[in-house]
């Protein structure tokens, strides 16, 4: 029984010596994965020397809901705006995570961010990605009561709503890399950020902070600009820059087109989009109904937009097929639908258009942008007003009984005397018509067709009521 027990404490101890299963106080996976790792960013102290000052106040954004490309916009549009201003941008999270990709973008513009970037989780959690986003920051955060966490990637079936863990190396390694490379440089614990990927371990606020993957705990935004006011950051370039606050911040929202993204975004919404507008497609081939095919495009483009497609590729591929299908409907006039789907088209092509470039460079001014959409929100209502107008009005063609125009007991005027055997002519509804007659008719007289022959009238004289 002894050696029993000798056995066991033996193989733990082997167990965690090797894999660091214990906690991030402990183990080697640091240094194993990490390498060592030199501090370049971060907080260098309060009372450390300083090449700038940035404040006094600050700007604000908030990232809810899944991290995707509208989020990466989102971000490095506030960035720009902080630098353009020499203020901090305190980051908000409260996400379950997203793509990694797009967290990744997020990484790197945050680390050549020339103004202190402050991650700072609230609410619920910032898990996955949001952790990734989070110990990329200059200066991490957390709120009381939140958690972060479980950055092991999965991969998921958004027809099926399936998601299956990921264990490729060659998955995993960069992730740990981009880890190791833009948090581990902030002085955070390596070890502890390996495990958020090979263990999926789970930190609060207190965990986090005691485990030194975090700097700050604060419960509101006024108790966070308090705790960072004084600290000196060093950034991008080797800049050493001090935070002098007031206090005072304000905050950025989404625009039109990262409202439009995180909306679709949600994995429930992308799945059921590209359920409906593959089956839309596929009986709408085989029935030849070009209205069903415009709109299964439109919502097969709106699914994969949600599911990570890059929204310029959608951008572009929304305002070509919007300006096809209004083509079509001009010149094969129908109903309305391909037409009104052509104006969706291009107007959530140039919603999505990017005010600031994507991983590809491709953007366009926001200022020429919303000139843009307020043009096409003002074209496109007319338009559609219009081919609604036009739709009512054949549905109402449509709808009323046929008409079939008889001529047979219509009334008109005797032009010339008839007899018997004498045709002559008479004007019936503003028409001049030859007629005969069984009795005298005469000029003047009012008639009444009793039936037609070819382009003959036979009338007969219409008595006169007393």
């Amino acid at each position: 029984m002894r050696y029993l027990f000798l056995i066991i404490i033996v193989s733990l101890t082997i167990l965690y010596l090797n894999t660091g299963i214990a906690s991030a106080e402990g183990g080697d996976l640091g240094s194993a994965y990490c390498g060592v790792v030199e501090k370049n960013q971060g907080i260098i102290g309060r009372d450390a020397p300083y090449d700038r000052v940035a404040g006094p106040s600050a700007i604000i954004i908030r990232v809810e809901g899944v991290i995707s490309s509208w989020t990466y916009q989102y971000i490095i549009r506030a960035i720009r705006e902080a630098e353009s201003r020499n203020v901090p941008l305190v980051l908000e999270l409260n996400t379950p995570g997203g793509l990694v990709n797009a967290a990744t973008d997020i990484v790197l513009a945050i680390s050549r961010s020339r103004v202190p970037v402050i991650g700072y989780v609230v609410d619920k959690w910032a898990e996955s990605a949001g952790t990734l986003i989070l110990v990329s920051t200059h200066i991490a955060a957390m709120q009381e009561g939140t958690i972060i966490g479980s950055l092991q990637p999965v991969s998921y079936d958004p027809t099926t709503g399936r998601y299956a863990p990921i264990n490729e190396t060659k998955i995993l390694n960069p992730i740990i890399k981009t880890l190791c490379e833009h948090g581990a440089s902030k002085g955070r614990n390596a070890t502890a950020l390996v495990r958020f990927v090979l263990h999926n371990d789970n930190y609060g606020a207190r965990e986090a902070k005691r485990f030194n993957v975090i700097d700050i705990i604060a419960n509101s935004r006024e108790d966070l600009l308090n705790q960072v006011n004084g600290l000196v950051v060093q950034v991008y370039g080797g800049d050493r820059v001090k935070l002098e606050l007031n206090g005072k911040y304000e905050f950025i929202g989404l625009n039109p087109s990262e409202l439009l993204i995180s909306m679709l975004s949600d994995p429930l919404i992308s799945g059921i989009l590209l359920s409906i507008g593959v089956l839309a497609l596929i009986f709408s081939i085989a029935s030849a109904n070009m209205p069903g095919v415009a709109l299964g495009l439109l919502i097969v483009i709106l699914g994969l937009l949600g599911t990570g497609l890059n929204p310029n590729i959608a951008s572009l591929a929304l305002i070509a097929l919007g300006a096809l299908l209004i083509a079509v409907e001009i010149f094969t006039p129908g109903f309305g639908i391909i037409g009104g789907t052509g104006i969706i088209m291009l107007v959530l092509g140039l919603i999505l258009l990017p005010a600031v470039p994507g991983p590809e460079g491709f953007a366009i001014t926001e200022r020429y942008l919303n000139q843009v959409i307020i043009y096409i929100y003002a074209l496109g209502l007319t338009v559609g007003i219009t081919t609604a107008f036009i739709v009512y009005k054949i549905l109402q063609v449509r709808r009323a009984k046929p008409y079939i125009w008889r001529i047979e007991g219509l009334r008109g005027e005797a032009i010339e005397e008839i007899r018997p055997g004498k045709p002559g002519f008479v004007i019936v509804e503003g028409e001049y018509w030859k007629a005969i007659s069984d009795e005298e008719i005469k000029s003047g007289d009012k008639i009444e067709v009793i039936s037609k022959d070819n382009h003959i009238l036979k009338v007969r004289k219409l008595k006169e009521s007393k």
